[in-house]
């Protein structure tokens, strides 16, 4: 599983002075509105936690998934995380959405919950599709999977897998990856083609079996029409259990159409290494978990990150990894010496296990956790304090997306200095889980992340550390939007369900409409953790499977002319010669300053208004450079909801 097994130091956490993340396996978290004795002291005494004592059964609720949001599915399987940190979620040029998730498909096996005590309760665990053309309409093609690749030679296995993504060929075929055995010799990472565009039916294209095995696959789909497949080994060791990746290597297909022949005509290439082109730092040498990335080019970009030092990117050229085609950067230059103090007043912050990488065209854009750093006598440690989500450019550089302020997750540092509190997750911090993205048009990029925060708590969660652990957070899904020459807009939960846990979800790389598309999994009662192995004593919970678009506040992109989000700013005349005037419609109580955008998304003027007055530009830009005849957008600055309006200024 992906995710930490509490490690001995953390077990010890009471005795110890302090018991900080030294090693990526070692959680640690927030103080929740709880008593000594586990009762909750949140503020919502209506709601059905409070008052509920954390050595007591209690009664469980149904909740909501977010406003808007669309069930696709519900699962009693859980690894969900497996395979996140690749795409989930694809909208296409056509504006179709294609979204994969891990089931249990208990309902083909007949045996709904699954039956724990089973041999294997989940002997058709696999990854679902479904997509969603441009009207809402939602086809559920089922289940993935080819049957007809079995070999004489090796007995027919278990069609179990999943953890899996899902990429498009260009003419519009679906690509999903799924670790799998269903040729019934090994598991291993492979991908299915979709036979026809919106179809049912699929190919199964075969990594090499190799031992070790490489595993939780995630596959891109090249302008040409190859495909490239990223597998890993997990990192297991005697304190945690796959806190990381050993290696990662990737196979490339030169075409996503090729037939496999038995017993070992595996379509896809040897496994390429990819993680020995990078010199890892942390304890053990160990990456934490890669995401993998096309550009319209044809470049395959692997991004991952080096608990508690550095941030790697290797590229390959044509997505074949052979040596000519290769460049790797550091993203971050972190350097142990700059980490002097001992407490919370470190300014040092270092990466996570957790990364994502995207394409805008050809230029990477990738974007990780980080926790704060500090050096505790001779060792440096690591705490969940100020946590923060970064995100780098080659134009932008490396700059803070979000950062936690005071007030919002402080107890998450409590278990770290050897105090009890409560726990994000396994294998979680307060802000974690970053994936990045842009408007279809590429004037934005939009970074989400999940976070948690000390005033939503579910203190029965004890994951299994009762005296040590007071709860578990309930996650929310939140986002920023930045365009070029601005800093990054204020953090905006796009879920806002308090009481329902949203976690392992996805970003779609291209979004239309100003909107973000996620798909993401959400409990189905108010019970923190419940689809996370650990967080909560083994059982057969229903998790759901969202759907979710969300307009993003500071988009200026993709408002439809009819919908009218006040407050929305007059423009005249429209087209307007040489002057244009802005006025805020009546009875608005709105008042501050109008922002002017260029179409690129550039923010070129900005026009005190009043509501007893009106503003006029003359098409100048901040330092009095006359500009261009042509389309702008403006809108009332900070104005949450405000809709962007389109002029025309002809000079």
């Amino acid at each position: 599983m992906r995710r930490a097994l509490l490690a001995l130091a953390l077990t010890c956490a009471l005795a110890a002075p302090a018991a900080a993340r030294t090693d990526a396996n070692v959680p640690n978290r927030p103080a929740p509105p709880v008593a000594a004795d586990g009762a909750y002291l949140g503020s919502d005494a209506l709601h059905p936690l409070a008052g509920r004592a954390a050595s007591t059964a209690a009664a469980v609720y149904a909740v909501p998934l977010p406003a808007g949001a669309v069930e696709l599915d519900s699962t009693y399987y859980d690894f969900q995380d497996f395979g996140s940190l690749g795409a989930r979620i694809v909208v296409g040029p056509d504006d179709r959405v294609h979204v994969v998730w891990e089931d249990d498909f208990c309902e083909l096996t007949g045996v709904c919950p699954p039956n724990l005590a089973a041999p294997n309760p989940y002997p058709l665990r696999g990854m679902n599709y479904a997509w969603r053309d441009a009207s809402g309409l939602w086809t559920h093609a089922g289940r993935v999977g080819d049957a007809t690749v079995h070999c004489s030679q090796c007995a027919p296995a278990d069609p179990s897998g999943g953890f899996g993504t899902v990429s498009l060929l260009p003419n519009g075929e679906a690509c999903v990856g799924q670790h799998a055995n269903e040729d019934g010799c090994s598991e291993r990472g492979d991908f299915y083609l979709q036979r026809s565009v919106g179809g049912n039916t699929w190919k199964d294209q075969l990594t090499p079996i190799t031992d070790p095995s490489y595993l939780f696959p995630q596959v891109v789909a090249q302008p040409s029409g190859a495909c490239v497949v990223l597998g890993e080994t997990p990192y297991t060791s005697s304190n945690c259990v796959h806190c990381g990746t050993s290696d990662f290597r990737v196979s490339t297909f030169a075409s996503a159409y090729g037939t496999f022949s038995c017993p070992t005509g595996w379509q896809g290439g040897a496994w390429t290494a990819v993680k020995s082109l990078i010199t890892f730092q942390s304890t053990y040498g160990y990456a934490g978990f890669p995401s993998m990335a096309v550009g319209s080019d044809g470049r395959v970009g692997v991004a991952v990150t080096d608990f508690g030092h550095n941030v790697w990117l290797v590229q390959s050229s044509d997505g074949s990894f052979a040596p000519a085609t290769i460049t790797k950067r550091n993203i971050t230059y972190y350097s142990d010496a700059a980490i002097t103090a001992a407490d919370s007043t470190s300014t040092q912050w270092r990466p996570y296990v957790h990364c994502d990488v995207a394409y805008l065209d050809t230029v990477p854009h990738v974007v990780w956790s980080e926790l704060q750093a500090r050096k505790v006598g001779t060792a440096i440690q690591y705490f969940d304090w100020r946590s923060r989500i970064e995100h780098w450019s080659p134009d932008r550089g490396v700059e803070t997306v979000y950062q936690v302020p005071a007030g919002v997750a402080d107890g998450y540092d409590n278990i770290d200095n050897g105090l009890a509190g409560p726990l994000a997750g396994f294998n979680t911090i307060s802000v974690d889980w970053p994936q990045v993205g842009f408007s279809a048009e590429g004037l934005e990029t939009y970074v989400a992340w999940d976070g948690f925060t000390d005033a939503y708590v579910d203190p029965v969660a004890t994951e299994g550390l009762p005296g040590i652990c007071t709860g578990t957070g309930f996650g929310d899904v939140f986002a920023s939007v930045t365009r070029s020459g601005e800093g990054w807009a204020a953090a905006q939960n796009l879920t806002q369900t308090p009481w329902t846990d949203e976690r392992y979800f996805a970003l779609s790389q291209r979004n239309t409409g100003g909107l973000a598309h996620l798909v993401f999994q959400a409990s189905a009662t108010n019970e923190a953790g419940s689809m996370v192995v650990g967080d909560r004593p083994s059982g057969t919970y229903v998790r759901r499977i969202g759907y979710l678009e969300r307009r993003l506040a500071a988009s200026v992109v993709g408002v439809p002319e009819a919908v009218a989000l006040a407050p929305v700013l007059r423009t005249f005349p429209n087209p307007a010669l040489g002057r244009v005037r802005f006025a805020l419609p009546q009875g608005s109580h709105a008042s501050g300053e109008v922002e002017i955008y260029a179409v690129s998304g550039a923010r070129v003027a900005r026009l005190p208004l009043s509501l007893a007055t009106t503003a006029g530009w003359d098409g100048r830009d901040a330092s009095g450079r006359a500009l261009g005849s042509g389309m702008y957008l403006a809108r009332v600055a900070g104005a949450v909801g405000g809709a962007p309006v389109k002029f025309m200024l002809v000079h």
